[in-house]
């Protein structure tokens, strides 16, 4: 009796260890889904010309000092030109220049490949200009801007973002949603870590 349960034990234990081993076997990955959605050159040509297509946005901001009690008022003009949006490279492209009260206050080249955004945001003027206040120094400045803006965040690597101004709520998330898709298709975006 003692044999037989020994031997039930052993062929127990080994019917263990080969299903152990069968569950180690590399097995091939099954196939990855295609992609969904429009391809990169079709996005990154959408991206292109809404973008291009925002012109110069002009706008009031009434700021309000709440620890000073200030009040005041000034004028801007945002224009991003010369859009390139690349999909070989994955790099958005393009010149950008702030007018304030009159004077330009940037007028430079900028962009930023596709492969180092972490993440988006789509935000009303007022609650832009609020995080630009803050980070800043000055959270007590509060402002509200007119006529409506809404302001497309890009936020890459090393705290850097890239802003867009569009006049319409609805474009400024189109063309977030199409950034979203170029990111994942070039391989950007925020990672998980492994453990």
């Amino acid at each position: 009796m003692k044999n037989l349960i020994r031997v039930v034990f052993v062929m127990s234990f080994a019917a263990l260890l080969g299903a152990s081993a069968l569950a180690q076997t590399a097995v091939v990955p099954p196939p990855r889904p295609g992609d969904s959605g429009p391809s990169l050159a079709v996005t990154m040509e959408f991206i292109q010309a809404k973008l291009s297509e925002q012109g110069s946005v002009n706008y009031m901001s009434y700021y309000q000092d709440s620890a000073s009690g200030q009040q005041w008022t000034e004028q801007f003009s945002d224009e991003i030109s010369n859009v390139t949006a690349n999909p070989s490279s994955c790099r958005i492209d393009y010149h950008w220049k702030i007018t304030l009260d009159g004077a330009v206050t940037l007028d430079q080249d900028a962009g930023f490949s596709l492969r180092d955004v972490q993440d988006l945001a789509v935000m009303t003027g007022e609650m832009h200009q609020k995080k630009v206040n803050t980070a800043a120094g000055v959270p007590t400045q509060d402002s509200r801007i007119d006529p409506p803006v809404f302001v497309l965040v890009v936020r890459r690597t090393r705290n850097a973002e890239n802003p867009f101004v569009f006049t319409e709520e609805e474009m400024a998330n189109r063309v977030a949603k199409a950034m979203v898709h170029a990111v994942e298709l070039c391989g950007g975006g925020q990672k998980a870590e492994p453990f």
